[in-house]
């Protein structure tokens, strides 16, 4: 595919797409309208191959696709099994990178694995792409799969598919950029789109040779992004620190230090707010028996804190005035 069409996404921009299905209808009423504005807009650039009858029957579950320029991220959660009925003679060019999140998948002989490939939840797979397969989920998935142009990233996985572990430090980074770019696409600028799209290219190769520039400006924005998710899910923890997070992102904490430079507020004062906030809204919370002391415990305060008397009482103001 040489001559790439170009679609029209938010607001009419060239380059960006996104097409949404969420679990307020099943079967054919949420799979159909996902799969008519994909072929619509997408069709030829990405030609999706026939889903089984019941796939389409029984689907239970929320799709979201994005798309910058000859990227695209497409993000399913589902109840109920998806598996191909054709697949078509299309030729392609294409990397894949399967990151399964929940469930498994078997993709039936890809042209590359020499058999029948079975990704499970917590693992990736990526591989280069030239005739369709085809495949089918366990009953309940969750998952992402990107698409990427072969002439981007051929050279480092044509004949050689990767595979690792969805919590490593490159999978991390690139599914916090992920995130970032789902969040954003509609309000994204031709140049933001480029430079989004770019941004995933390097982070899908810092993924395949588990090594990134860390002084490449797209690397740094995703970087810190992946150190905040790993803070949220470690507020608790009396081990959190700047230095853990560095440690379990495989970089300095220079490096970690820097990626935050550019932002309101450091790393150290991103933590600090983010206990702050979870321990005001749990003792704001209705029917809560916390205390502050015990509050300042949890959240590793060093003492019984009168910023977080004082962030908890703001909290419990803002939330009688909305009453």
């Amino acid at each position: 595919m040489t001559n790439r069409p170009r679609f029209l996404g938010p607001a009419s921009k060239v380059g960006t797409f996104t097409v949404d299905a969420d679990s307020t209808g099943t079967g054919r009423g949420t799979w159909e309208p996902f799969i008519d504005t994909w072929n619509d807009h997408m069709g030829n650039l990405y030609p999706l191959p026939e889903f089984s009858a019941p796939t389409v029957d029984g689907f239970q579950g929320t799709m979201r696709s994005v798309a910058l320029e000859d990227t695209a991220i497409n993000e399913l959660w589902a109840s109920s099994p998806v598996s191909t009925q054709a697949v078509g003679t299309y030729e392609h060019d294409q990397i894949r990178l399967y990151v399964w999140l929940r469930g498994a998948v078997a993709l039936q002989d890809p042209h590359d694995q020499g058999g029948d490939r079975y990704v499970s939840a917590g693992t990736y797979f990526m591989h280069h792409v030239v005739t369709e397969n085809h495949f089918h989920t366990t009953p309940v998935i969750g998952t992402r799969i990107f698409i990427f142009p072969g002439d981007a990233l051929r050279p480092l996985v044509a004949g050689k598919p990767r595979t690792g572990q969805a919590a490593s430090p490159a999978a991390q980074i690139l599914m916090a950029h992920t995130s970032v770019v789902q969040r954003t696409v509609s309000e994204l600028s031709p140049a933001g789109t480029h430079a989004s799209r770019n941004a995933l290219l390097e982070l899908a190769k810092g993924l395949i040779l588990d090594h990134f520039d860390d002084r490449e400006p797209t690397f740094t924005p995703a970087l810190a992004q992946a150190a905040k998710d790993l803070a949220d899910a470690r507020l608790t923890d009396a081990e959190l620190s700047p230095a853990a997070v560095a440690a379990q992102l495989h970089v300095s904490v220079r490096t970690l230090q820097r990626a935050f430079a550019s932002l309101d507020e450091s790393f150290s004062a991103y933590i600090r707010r983010r206990r702050l906030e979870e321990a005001a809204e749990a003792l704001t919370a209705s029917g809560s028996r916390l205390s502050v002391s015990e509050a300042a415990a949890l959240w590793h305060f060093t003492a019984t804190s009168s910023a977080l008397s004082r962030s908890s009482t703001v909290r419990h103001q803002r939330n009688s005035h909305a009453a």
